[in-house]
């Protein structure tokens, strides 16, 4: 992959925050890759394959209504020109976009990353680079990386003083080194001990389950899931893990979302189906509506094969604003039927889906539906709020009882309200950015399944 096509592939990731992935909604009558056309006269000039997509969108986009009929469509010298304007004219979607049916593969058709495989965000304070999480069996795992160390140099620069600039990007700087180049990194860990080691960037599969838990309280026994992304391959790592928790005989359970983008409707609903067991079976798990061209079918609960689920009457979700899309579907779905509480940040705000469709050798994804439980809601396109705020400061490992987002929930779990301190110490100490940066490390693709 040149360089070039990765800049734009991590524009595209951190514009969107890896949302087009995100579908939840089996459209009718829909293809994994339905082809508006594959038509060599269309395919050769620009202004017919404008008129392709522009009837596509007429059709399935769901703001039809909104779309401009006076645009000229000769005017625009691409799709992803007329995508633009589309979106211009309508503030509500800040979802849809175009890449080529490569970039498409590259990044979505395999449960893979193309980088070092950690994930990282930037401490304001001391302009370092924080480990939020380092995949299994990646580079970054085998040199000793893991979450809560802090990155001071890379490549022999000094981060601090880069960092420090006004004009500093992360694009232009990766665009300094080679994909295969065996590139220093210096990071400070827990205990202070500071280490240097040497990696390349490679393909990584992406493990989705970063820790189970069981944690000892004053309430019993607390379920601890961290679950990174909803796709098709860990469906199977979800059933072991809630038979260890039926095994472990957990009374509470916290399911932590922080990072988590979303993915497959599939697996979004098996662990919400595996979270409320008998109290949602039958019921309505995400009712999507489409333009008036076009009816979605209602998903019911439904546990996707998996043998082993919780029947909770309640559950806490730690989020941030990467819990987006799949994430935050889940968490609705759940609230007619559970007592549901969110502790961190704000999700996202994404409670709309998309049907991916191929125009020659582009990919159009494009928001076709938009998703409602069982009581019809699903007006949180500002994101969904907590119930107790909490800052994610990356303090020690998973499961440290130095997390303030966990110690949070647990403390709601036991007190049945939230800390009287909300963490303002910790967020006077460690002030996050609100943009995380890993997806300057690697070019994600985790999403085996976009249309389902």
């Amino acid at each position: 992959m040149g360089k070039g096509l990765m800049l734009k592939i991590m524009n595209i990731l951190l514009l969107v925050c890896l949302l087009p992935a995100c579908q939840e909604g089996q459209q009718e009558g829909q293809q994994d890759s339905p082809i508006i056309t594959m038509d060599e006269q269309v395919c050769r000039e620009q202004s017919l394959k404008n008129i392709a997509m522009w009837e596509y969108m007429n059709d399935w986009y769901l703001w039809n209504d909104a779309l401009d009929q006076n645009s000229v469509l000769a005017d625009f010298l691409s799709i992803d020109d007329l995508l633009a304007d589309i979106k211009e004219k309508n503030p509500l979607d800040r979802y849809s976009f175009v890449v080529s049916k490569q970039e498409s593969d590259d990044m979505f058709v395999n449960a893979q990353t193309f980088g070092y495989g950690m994930a990282n965000s930037t401490d304001e304070m001391t302009d370092e680079l924080i480990v939020n999480f380092v995949f299994d069996d990646s580079n970054a795992q085998k040199i000793g990386l893991s979450r809560g160390d802090r990155i001071t140099h890379i490549a022999g620069n000094n981060l601090s003083e880069l960092l420090s600039k006004a004009d500093f990007s992360w694009a232009e700087f990766w665009l300094t080194i080679e994909q295969s180049q065996l590139v220093a990194f210096t990071w400070r860990q827990l205990d202070g001990t500071v280490i240097t080691r040497e990696m390349i960037q490679s393909k990584v599969t992406t493990n989705t389950v970063f820790a189970t838990e069981v944690i000892e309280s004053e309430v019993g026994k607390i379920g601890y899931l961290v679950y990174n992304s909803f796709i098709d391959p860990s469906s199977e790592d979800l059933n072991q893990v809630f038979r260890y928790f039926k095994e472990q005989n957990v009374d509470e359970l916290i399911v932590d979302l922080r990072y988590n983008h979303g993915g497959t409707s599939r697996m979004s609903n098996q662990l919400a189906s595996q979270i409320g067991g008998d109290n949602v079976f039958g019921e309505i798990y995400n009712a999507p509506t489409n333009n008036a061209n076009h009816v979605s079918a209602v998903e019911i609960f439904n546990l996707n094969k998996a043998e082993h689920y919780l029947s909770l009457s309640k559950v806490v979700f730690i989020t941030t604003g990467e819990s987006a899309s799949g994430s935050e579907v889940l968490i609705n779905s759940l609230k007619p039927f559970l007592e549901v509480k969110l502790v961190g940040q704000k999700t996202y705000g994404k409670p709309v889906g998309m049907r991916v469709a191929q125009l020659c050798d582009e990919v159009i994804f494009a928001i076709t539906h938009h998703n409602h439980n069982a009581d019809g809601y699903g007006d949180f396109f500002d994101g969904i709020a907590v119930d107790c705020p909490a800052i994610d400061s990356v303090a020690g490992p998973w499961g440290s009882s130095k997390d303030p987002m966990l110690s949070e929930a647990v403390y709601l779990l036991e007190h049945k309200q939230c800390s009287p301190y909300l963490n303002s110490a910790t967020s006077q100490k460690t002030r996050l950015m609100t943009k995380p940066l890993y997806r300057e490390f690697s070019t994600t693709k985790p999403f085996a399944t976009v249309s389902h």
